[in-house]
């Protein structure tokens, strides 16, 4: 008889370290500022444009019952005027009640009529916007949609995240520390925090002049209240809930009480003053964080002899510990699959033989 085939897949990835190829997106109209070939930083300007917001568009022929060559004559303002609210931007002569008009909805601007089609278009605001680069490295391919940036360094995923993305330099808030013990005089900086995430943590945070925050973890309420996570239907979302994500937060673990694992503290402690990227999306997936090469330095020690690797789930989830190779036996796993183990030597002593699809690698 043929042996049971053991269930063997691969070890998942929490940490990537080394060369990431990131694609830009340009998602408004705006001007690249650079091109293949240039290097670039991260927090780097790739792209200036205007963003246009409160967006009206009225067919003007179709409200004021003209042809479309008529439209011209029946403006009250001119495009590109910036009007009050209830203003008079077209309409057709005759008294109030029995003539056609069109009201400014907001204080805005008439920004342009059609000359063949008549359709106007009224925005409430116009910004100009800046895009930034989120990996440092070398440009290789740049195209009216955005670009792609190829370079060195450390891609954290994230579980859970919201907010935006965010730039700034990284420090790293010791367990037990104050988010807002080092804020005076600070620039604008991205919290990391090895614990899993408190109202009263987040609150001082939100008052230092932070621009992201990054944790392991924090409780269904918590993320709920955050805007990480939607309110389960029928409850009322818990008090002081923002509704949406204040800054841009990134959990790396998800919904839970797990604290961060020692190598990935040690990354951040590694990259430390230097400049991060934080992308926080409510899709799964899609949240990460990125580092400089530098913070690779918080790996090489341990990654020297031995894998990190964390326990995903079952008894112990959230251990950690550095793989020593494969255990000489293939056992079973609870639910009577035939699964090869690997022996772990434990961060706080011990060796331990945990299934492989249970673990993650964290390098």
């Amino acid at each position: 008889m043929q042996p049971e085939p053991a269930n063997r897949p691969a070890l998942p990835r929490g940490v990537f370290v080394g060369r990431l190829r990131r694609r830009h997106a340009l998602p408004f109209p705006g001007r690249i500022l650079v091109d293949v070939g240039d290097s670039v930083v991260p927090g780097q300007i790739w792209c200036r444009g205007r963003l246009r917001s409160g967006v009206a568009v009225v067919d003007l022929p179709r409200l004021l019952q003209v042809q479309p060559a008529d439209v011209p004559d029946l403006l009250a303002v001119e495009p590109g005027v910036t009007v009050e609210a209830e203003t008079l931007l077209a309409g057709t002569p005759g008294r109030l009640r029995t003539s056609r008009h069109w009201l400014a909805p907001t204080r805005g601007t008439l920004t342009e009529v059609n000359a063949r089609t008549g359709v106007a278009v009224f925005v409430r605001e116009i910004r100009d916007a800046a895009l930034y680069c989120r990996l440092g490295g070398v440009v290789v391919s740049a195209d009216p949609d955005g670009i792609v940036v190829d370079g060195d360094g450390v891609a954290l995923a994230g579980a859970l995240g919201g907010g935006g993305r965010a730039y700034g330099p990284l420090r790293f808030v010791e367990s037990g520390e104050r988010p807002d013990s080092r804020a005076d005089g600070a620039e604008p900086s991205i919290l990391v925090t090895p614990d899993p995430l408190r109202a009263e943590w987040v609150r001082r945070a939100l008052e230092t002049r932070t621009v992201g925050i990054v944790a392991p973890s924090a409780d269904a309420e918590m993320a709920t209240g955050l805007g990480l996570a939607p309110t389960i239907a029928g409850l009322s979302p818990p008090d002081g809930s923002y509704g949406r994500p204040p800054q841009t937060i990134v959990l790396t673990a998800g919904v839970g009480a797990a604290r961060m694992p020692h190598a990935v503290q040690d990354i951040f402690r590694a990259a430390e003053g230097e400049v991060g990227a934080v992308i926080g999306a409510r899709r799964p997936g899609q949240s990460e964080i990125l580092l400089p090469p530098t913070a690779a330095e918080g790996l090489a020690q341990v990654a020297a002899d031995h894998l990190p690797v964390q326990l995903a789930s079952g008894p112990g989830a959230g251990a950690e510990g550095v793989a020593l190779g494969d255990a000489p036996d293939v056992g079973r796993m609870s639910s009577g699959i035939a699964t090869q183990f690997m022996r772990v030597r434990l961060a706080e002593g011990g060796i331990a033989t945990w299934p492989t699809p249970n673990l993650t690698t964290l390098a």
